[in-house]
């Protein structure tokens, strides 16, 4: 699992907090097809043209919202492959280099790769990693013709021009096969732009709600905000059950703590008279210590023993709830079994410090 710092394949000078994100949907404004489609068009030359932007582009399905445009693609290569259900999206010319999505192979989309207004079907495509490791095995994917849908009538005439890096889509969690076709092809009439700001994004977007004004005041910008915040927006779910689960484990920490101190105390109570016995003759109070902690390090141990190989065994169950961490982390496992250690040797060391300060003497006459 990627973390939130390979998210993206960035680039030298890549900076994501400078990269602002926003949607139009003319349609719920009562624009034409037709229309909302020119409106976009002129709403992307303009914003490009800023001098407060850097690089500008669009996509049909915005990143890390949970939507997506599922499909089915056929390949022609010497055989007819029809894929499962794939994530698609169409995008603008500039939208990888914008977003620091590395093109590995070929190259990405220009003008050229678009039809006109009104005129409907790709011509082109970039798939991504995934994509050629699952369907393409061993075969050069440039060049290589694909059609969308599944049915026996679908002509695979859209040419693969590119391979893109893989790179989350629907989700942070979600690395599937994806393709990608030319924007502005069929009903792509709302589009979510990503703006490179040269700036602050807060100069930047009000350089762009100037345009929005000049073209249709009553056009509203809609989900504004930087990139980094919508990744942040995507990870409440995981907030919320990081919190829940570092608050179960507490409890579970604590309870096993009052658990292990009621065994000690217990242990204690009942080698008393075997510890007055020893210091009575001549052991110290810390070998009193040392002898109860000796017994929780052993019972620590066995229980580390058992826990160990069982976060092995269950990581798979656990791995798709993590981000950014795996389900076998060395890191976190040594800090865990730390903090477990620690607690349990704490809890301990109570009863075993009250034992070492009883009196030889009181101790003997306990039965």
């Amino acid at each position: 699992m990627r973390t939130l710092s390979s998210l993206l394949a960035k680039g030298p000078g890549f900076d994501s907090s400078r990269l602002i994100t926003f949607a139009l949907a003319p349609l719920k404004n009562g624009y034409l097809p037709a229309e909302a489609s020119r409106l976009i068009r002129r709403v992307d030359a303009e914003v490009r043209a800023l001098p407060a932007v850097r690089a500008s582009a669009l996509a049909r399905n915005a990143l890390l919202t949970g939507w997506s445009w599922n499909g089915s693609v056929t390949i022609q290569t010497d055989r007819r492959i029809v894929t499962d259900l794939m994530h698609l999206n169409s995008v603008s010319p500039g939208f990888f280099s914008t977003l620091g999505i590395r093109i590995l192979a070929g190259r990405s989309f220009d003008e050229h790769d678009s039809r006109p207004v009104g005129e409907t079907g790709s011509r082109s495509a970039i798939v991504n990693e995934a994509f050629v490791r699952r369907y393409l095995g061993g075969v050069d994917p440039l060049g290589i013709r694909i059609g969308e849908g599944s049915g026996p009538d679908v002509r695979p005439d859209i040419v693969v021009v590119g391979v893109c890096a893989d790179f989350s889509y629907r989700g942070i969690r979600e690395e599937n096969e994806q393709a990608f076709f030319p924007i502005f092809e069929g009903d792509d009439v709302g589009a979510t732009f990503y703006v490179r700001a040269r700036g602050t994004p807060e100069q930047t977007f009000a350089a762009i709600r100037a345009v929005l004004r000049r073209t249709d005041p009553g056009l509203p910008m809609l989900s504004a905000g930087t990139f980094d915040e919508q990744i942040s927006r995507s990870l409440n779910t995981e907030r919320m059950l990081a919190a829940l689960s570092g608050s179960f484990g507490a409890l579970a920490l604590l309870l096993s703590l009052i658990g292990l101190y009621g065994v000690m105390s217990f242990v204690v109570t009942r080698r008393t008279r075997e510890i007055g016995i020893r210091m009575a003759l001549g052991a110290t109070g810390g070998s009193a210590i040392r002898l109860v902690l000796r017994d929780a390090m052993a019972m620590i141990a066995a229980g580390m023993a058992i826990a160990l190989p069982s976060v092995a065994a269950l990581g798979k169950l656990v791995r798709s709830q993590l981000f950014g961490v795996t389900a076998t982390d060395p890191g976190t496992i040594a800090a865990a079994a730390l903090v477990l250690a620690g607690g349990a040797l704490a809890a301990a060391f109570i009863p075993a410090w009250r034992a070492s300060n009883v009196s030889p003497t009181d101790a003997l006459r306990l039965e």
